[in-house]
C-alpha cells in the first residue's frame, strides 16, 4: 500500500512539474510595437490567429509614441520590438544584444518632413525651429540629411524635441516652423494646411524598420521566432487578397481612420522573405542592411558614438528567415 502511494505522489510531482516546465516554455513572446502602418499587420496575424495556427504565442505591445515602445525594449519588459534599423545598432553598442531577424519595411513617402503654410522651402528653415523625435536619434539623421542635402549647415539649424504625432499641433502652436512626422500625424498636419517639402525616400533605405529580439530569446527560443515570422508574411498575404478587412483591422488596432492607414501602407516598401534575405546579406545592393549602416556609422561616429561595422554579422541574422 505503501509502495503504490509513494507511487501516486510520485508521479503527481512528475506531471505537476512537467505542467509548470510547459507552461514557463509557452509564456508568450512579448513583442512592443508603436504606431506605423508598416508594423500594422502584426494584428492582422493576432487578430486572425496566425500565431496560434503556428504554434506560437505571440502579445502585442503597442504604444502610440515611437519613443515610448524603445523604452519598453531597453528596461526588459519586452522580448522583442518593431523598430528602425538604427536603434538596433544602438541596442547593441549600448550593451544589450539583439539581433535584426526580419526588415519590416523602407519607408519612403511615410516618413515625412512637414512644414506650416508660411514655409515654401526646406531652405526657409534657417535658424528656425524644426521638430525632431529626439537628439541623436533616426529622426535626428533623417531630418538633418534632408536639410543639408539642400544645401543648409548644421550649424544654422535648430532642433525641438517633439514627438512625431504632435507635430501637426505643434506648428499650428507656433512651437516649430516644421517636423518629422507619420501617420496618422502626417494627415492631420495636411488638413491644417501644411505641406510635405522632403521624405524618408529623398535617400533610399535610410529609414528601414525591422523586427529585432534580445539575444536571450533568439538563443533559446528560435523555433517561436520563426513561427512568428511566418505568422507575419502569412498577414502581409491577408493584405492583398483580403484588402479592405485588413485595412479595417489594422485601423482599428492602431487608432487610424482606414484612409489613413492605407495612405500610410501605400508610403512604405515592405519586402518579402526572399528579397529579405538577398538585403540581409553582404552585396551590392543599395537596400542591404550592411550597406545602410556605412551612411549610420558615418553620422553617429562624427558625433562621437563608437561603433564597430564588424558588430554587424553578430546582429544581422538571416537565419530566422531560412
Amino acid at each position: 500500500m505503501r509502495r503504490i502511494l509513494t507511487f501516486l505522489i510520485c508521479g503527481a510531482i512528475v506531471i505537476s512539474a512537467g505542467r509548470i516546465k510547459n507552461t514557463e516554455i509557452q509564456r508568450p513572446i512579448k513583442i512592443a510595437l508603436a504606431t506605423w502602418p508598416g508594423y500594422a499587420h502584426a494584428f492582422i496575424a493576432q487578430e486572425k490567429g496566425f500565431f496560434k495556427q503556428n504554434g506560437v504565442e505571440a502579445e502585442l505591445v503597442l504604444k502610440k509614441e515611437y519613443c515610448e515602445s524603445v523604452e519598453l525594449y531597453r528596461s526588459g519588459k519586452v522580448d522583442g520590438i518593431f523598430e528602425v534599423f538604427t536603434d538596433s545598432i544602438f541596442h547593441n553598442s549600448e550593451g544589450s544584444p539583439t539581433k535584426v531577424v526580419c526588415i519590416m519595411d523602407y519607408s519612403n513617402d511615410e516618413d515625412v518632413i512637414v512644414a506650416g503654410p508660411n514655409i515654401d522651402s526646406i531652405l526657409d528653415l534657417k535658424e528656425k525651429p524644426v521638430g525632431i523625435a529626439a537628439i541623436n536619434s533616426f529622426s535626428h539623421l533623417f531630418v538633418l540629411s534632408a536639410l543639408m542635402k539642400a544645401g543648409l549647415k548644421e550649424e544654422n539649424l535648430r532642433f525641438e524635441i517633439v514627438p512625431a504625432q504632435q507635430v501637426p499641433e505643434a506648428i499650428s502652436e507656433g512651437r516649430i516652423a516644421a517636423g518629422h512626422t507619420w501617420e496618422p500625424a502626417k494627415s492631420r498636419a495636411l488638413k491644417k494646411g501644411c505641406k510635405v517639402i522632403a521624405k524618408a525616400g529623398d535617400t533610399p533605405g535610410l529609414i528601414t524598420d525591422v523586427l529585432s529580439f534580445n539575444l536571450c530569446t533568439t538563443e533559446k527560443r528560435p523555433g517561436e521566432i520563426r513561427a512568428i515570422l511566418k505568422a507575419l508574411f502569412r498577414a502581409r498575404e491577408f493584405i492583398r487578397t483580403n484588402k479592405v478587412e485588413a485595412v479595417s483591422i489594422m485601423a482599428k488596432a492602431e487608432g487610424m481612420k482606414p484612409e489613413e492607414m492605407i495612405m500610410g501602407l501605400d508610403g512604405i516598401i515592405q519586402p518579402d522573405r526572399e528579397q529579405n534575405m538577398l538585403m540581409m546579406k553582404k552585396n551590392g545592393n543599395s537596400n542591404s542592411l550592411f550597406n545602410i549602416a556605412t551612411t549610420i556609422y558615418d553620422f553617429y561616429g562624427k558625433r562621437g558614438r563608437y561603433f564597430s561595422q564588424e558588430d554587424l554579422d553578430n546582429i544581422i541574422d538571416s537565419s530566422f528567415l531560412e
